[in-house]
């Protein structure tokens, strides 16, 4: 087993100074590529890795950005989680992950910790209780001393930097699309209908019904996914009824649910039936078929929220910014 390592000792044998061993590790750019390889190399073999800690302390940064998710096996959050530490990595950040399970106690915990000199800000998508309580002191507390940035979930009492994708306009375009191919009668069906999310795509549906009278709209909310599928299929075979022309999904398990039951039936895409909805991008190209989708443009907000964190770090900004990231359709092969 070779010995444990020292960067006094790799600086030793190389005959270099230890600030040079520390800039050709961190790929300094006053550090020439033949040194930085020849201190890597030893690194390497000696199983030497910078003490993070310790730089932290000496530079009083400790270069992490703390991240707060309300559910991991939300795919768009994931993806959103995953372009946020792509993005801190290439602008030499590390972060660290906390998941909250839609708790407003365990949200509270995070923030505490991390704010606690653990990180340089936080990002943070709030959980739903957090909205169901209307619950925000944690925050602003928080927020006096570390920065903070949200993104997917927004409110009037989260004033700080943030990053949203146009939920509103989504449906409306959906809507509109099924409007251009002159499909009349569209079914909207949610199994989020109790997050905040849910509640906004549900109101701007009924919205746009309200406001086109030549297209009818009906709603079928269901959280338990059994049940959800059950009444689908029994509203798209009820022959007593009108037909239904077009499918919107308001989130991933109702979309797909709405296209496995349309299969199930025999029912013909596009001839038939049209379906939008939110899908897994990568998912949806291994599937038959593929499902139109709202691309939400996760790597976009996963991006922009770091920026906006860093740059809030660089710079002492009063006016919160908002940005908003637009949307569009994909069609696929359940709508034209």
């Amino acid at each position: 087993m070779k010995k444990k390592i020292t960067i006094k000792e790799i600086a030793k044998i190389l005959m270099v100074s230890v600030s040079t061993v520390s800039k050709a590790m961190n790929d300094s750019p006053e550090i020439s590529e033949k040194t930085k390889k020849k201190v890597k190399d030893l690194a390497k073999f000696y199983g030497y890795t910078p003490n993070h800690i310790a730089v932290s302390l000496k530079n009083q940064s400790t270069f992490n950005i703390g991240v707060i998710i309300p559910d991991i096996q939300n795919p768009f959050l994931a993806e959103v989680l995953k372009n946020i530490e792509i993005t801190a990595k290439k602008k030499g950040y590390r972060i660290i992950t906390f998941f909250t399970d839609e708790k407003l106690k365990e949200e509270r915990e995070s923030l505490n910790i991390l704010s606690n000199g653990m990180v340089e800000g936080i990002i943070v998508c709030p959980s739903e209780e957090t909205f169901v309580e209307r619950e925000f002191k944690h925050f602003n507390n928080i927020a006096e001393t570390t920065p903070i940035v949200t993104f997917d979930r927004i409110h009037k009492e989260l004033d700080f930097n943030s990053v949203s994708v146009d939920d509103d306009q989504s449906i409306l375009k959906a809507c509109a699309h099924f409007k251009e191919n002159n499909l009349k009668n569209i079914l909207f069906v949610s199994s989020i209908g109790w997050l905040s999310v849910g509640k906004t795509r549900r109101r701007t549906f009924k919205s746009y019904m309200e406001t086109e009278k030549a297209i009818e709209g009906e709603t079928i909310e269901e959280h338990n996914l059994d049940e959800l599928r059950a009444k689908i299929e029994a509203r798209i075979t009820d022959n007593s009824l009108p037909k239904i022309e077009a499918i919107l999904g308001a989130d991933i398990e109702s979309t797909l649910i709405a296209s496995a039951s349309i299969s199930r039936n025999k029912i013909k895409f596009i001839d038939e039936v049209s379906l939008i909805g939110y899908v897994n991008k990568n998912h949806n190209e291994l599937q038959y078929p593929r499902v139109s989708y709202i691309n939400q443009f996760p790597e976009k907000v996963g991006e922009k929220a770091v920026d906006l964190l860093i740059n809030n770090l660089k710079e002492d900004h009063k006016k919160a910014t908002l940005e908003i990231i637009k949307t569009e359709i994909v069609t696929k092969d359940t709508s034209k």
